[in-house]
């Protein structure tokens, strides 16, 4: 059996991560599992610990973020000699052999680093429209029109997924790092598949595992306007740093993709639409920018050099 372990980033999921857990609890490979919590302030923490025994459980002191959660549970497997490591969201729940063909694929085809089960929601027999439109139909194209004619292959090589459920071969990480600190959610997993992209570690579709993933969270508490203007320019911000950090950019190139990106477009929107609240937001998200490009490409050529960057392992 394959020294596999599961990392699960959990804030104020209670409602969720007993359906996440039992899954994995049920699975026909099963699998060490470690949740980094995010200093719920529900009862997610004492659900695992009292229920879930099995479970390692690292609650942080404050909110770190997905991207910096997962590494820290990323890194714990990687002190435990993981030969694979899942990530897995705490909102989702996988099917029961889905660990097992991931894993199976994995030590049948030692060139890819990556495979991703199928994620469905909101049940196993209805792909996941997010997941669909924003990367089946950017990288999974071939998958797609086998699919309409009724025909399937084992696997299909793509860029990427997003991250709600990723199995990673534990070298893969070594090679390419976890996710960039940069972002605090949102984007760092757009982030990372540019990475292994760059780095030349291949990514499977494996069709026949699937997920499903909820696409709930907690529910968020009444914002002022000038706390929903922050939120919205946290998402464009990380959307703008995502093309920031793409491989060997230059400094010029950041420059005028954050001119173009976070002035230009906003203000012609403006014209447009006249949502004056999405214009500050994508100012405000220029103006951190901009004070954050030195860092932004500093992190930027650390990951074109291979390394467990973010980590805090030693190769």
């Amino acid at each position: 059996m394959s020294n596999i372990y599961v990392v699960i980033v959990t804030f104020n999921g209670q409602q969720w991560i007993r359906r996440a857990l039992s899954s994995l609890r049920n699975s026909t490979e099963q699998s060490q599992v470690i949740v980094v919590d995010n200093a719920s302030t529900d009862s997610t923490v004492h659900v695992v610990q009292e229920e879930y025994p099995e479970v390692e459980v690292l609650s942080l002191p404050e909110n770190k973020g997905f991207g910096v959660g997962n590494n820290i549970g990323i890194s714990r497997a990687l002190s435990k000699n993981a030969e694979y490591i899942f990530l897995l969201n705490q909102d989702a729940y996988v099917a029961p052999d889905a660990i097992r063909k991931l894993a199976n694929f994995l030590s049948n085809n030692v060139e890819f680093g990556l495979a991703t089960p199928l994620h469905c929601s909101p049940d196993l027999k209805r792909v996941d429209i997010k997941t669909q439109r924003n990367y089946l139909n950017r990288f999974a194209v071939e998958y797609l029109s086998d699919a309409c004619i009724g025909i399937k292959k084992d696997y299909y090589k793509i860029k990427g997924i997003n991250a709600a459920a990723w199995m990673v071969r534990a070298s893969a990480f070594m090679k390419v790092g976890g996710f960039d600190p940069l972002f605090f959610m949102y984007g760092e997993d757009d982030d990372l598949i540019n990475r292994f992209s760059f780095h030349n570690c291949s990514f499977a579709l494996i069709p026949d595992a699937r997920i499903v993933h909820l696409r709930e969270s907690p529910p968020s508490t009444s914002s002022s306007y000038w706390e929903s203007v922050e939120k919205m320019s946290e998402r464009e911000r990380s959307s703008i740093l995502v093309d920031l950090k793409a491989p060997l950019v230059s400094f010029s190139y950041m420059l005028s993709l954050l001119l173009s990106k976070g002035i230009v477009r906003p203000l012609a929107d403006y014209i447009v639409n006249h949502d004056g609240k999405l214009l500050i937001a994508y100012l405000l998200a220029t103006v951190r920018l901009l004070q954050e490009l030195p860092t932004i490409k500093k992190h930027g050529k650390q990951c074109e050099s291979k390394g467990p960057h973010f980590l805090g392992v030693e190769q």
